[in-house]
């Protein structure tokens, strides 16, 4: 990890813990920051009776500090019937607001596809309606850019190798349809022996004076266990590359709540602080054993992490 900028872990998380008798009762994953107007809205991933939903915190500008959230009690998009592409499960949230319409991708899952991307959409980033054509895409864990009339959606998909994960990108010019232009993902595993060699995951993307920066989850061993996040930047939103003092965040010390596995590490710099919420893994055997054992407490919850810099590890270049 970088030695030269700390990340400083919020005293209080996790900052959406496991709430008992709610939808959020066995899990909080996935978040995902949106603004609209002069509120922040965080979507995530709850869990109760083994089906994940996509819920919604909100805070105003004016109030927010990072760990301050107005959560839901209901979700905002619930799975769907049998049959559906979302029959089973809901989850990783990916929002972009485009011309006041809030087009969030999210992924599905069913007994006949482990996982696609489907979306829905929102006038108000609340009530949402699922896209009658779904799914958009094959593949899980979307994260979504727009710009200059462009949808850029980044999702990851097994490798060749038929292990782990790779980064790939699909474009459309209405954000319903897509196209997977590029045969060959935009973000690949590293070499062999490195800290992501195996798989990586779950990008989340911010940009800073004209320079994109994606922050993504890798491993060298597990499918999707990562340990620790690092950094790619592009200019174009095509090519990336990795940050050469990687990895630039990893998962708790062992007996921590998030002493097992990290995820979608999102990024915003916000009144000049970059803040960064991330779902955590741990208890039960989870320092050890992918997922540990649920019965012994292993579950996921959304932690918050904080640093103070001048510039986001990569310096922007005007």
């Amino acid at each position: 990890m970088d030695k030269l900028l700390h990340w400083k872990r919020f005293e209080g998380n996790p900052v959406f813990p496991v709430v008992p008798g709610t939808w959020m009762e066995s899990q909080t994953a996935n978040p995902d920051l949106l603004k609209i107007g002069e509120t922040f809205f965080m979507y995530f991933r709850g869990q109760q009776r083994g089906h994940d939903r996509i819920g919604l915190a909100t805070i105003g500008e004016d109030e927010f500090d990072g760990a301050t959230w107005r959560i839901r009690s209901e979700p905002v998009i619930d799975v769907g019937g049998v049959g559906d592409w979302d029959e089973t499960h809901v989850l990783d949230p990916a929002s972009v607001l485009v011309n006041g319409t809030v087009y969030l991708y999210y992924s599905a899952v069913c007994p006949t596809c482990r996982r696609s991307v489907c979306l829905a959409t929102s006038n108000d980033g609340v009530q949402f309606q699922k896209y009658a054509e779904n799914p958009v895409a094959i593949g899980g864990g979307p994260e979504i850019v727009f710009r200059d009339g462009i949808s850029y959606l980044y999702y990851d998909r097994p490798r060749k190798e038929g292990s782990g994960f790779e980064i790939h990108l699909a474009t459309s010019h209405d954000g319903y349809r897509f196209v997977m232009s590029y045969s060959e993902p935009v973000l690949p595993a590293g070499p062999k022996g490195s800290w992501d060699c195996h798989t990586v995951e779950t990008p989340r993307i911010s940009s800073e004076k004209g320079l994109y920066y994606m922050m993504y989850c890798g491993s060298d061993r597990y499918d999707d266990y990562p340990w620790h996040a690092g950094l790619a930047t592009s200019r174009d939103l095509v090519n990336w590359k990795k940050y050469q003092h990687n990895p630039v965040f990893s998962r708790g010390k062992e007996g921590e709540w998030d002493e097992g596995a990290i995820w979608f590490t999102t990024v915003e710099k916000i009144k000049g602080i970059y803040y960064l919420w991330y779902e955590g893994y741990g208890g039960g055997t989870s320092r050890t054993e992918p997922y540990g054992s649920y019965l012994k407490g292993g579950k996921s919850q959304i932690g918050m992490a904080s640093l103070e810099a001048e510039y986001f590890y990569v310096k922007a270049q005007a």
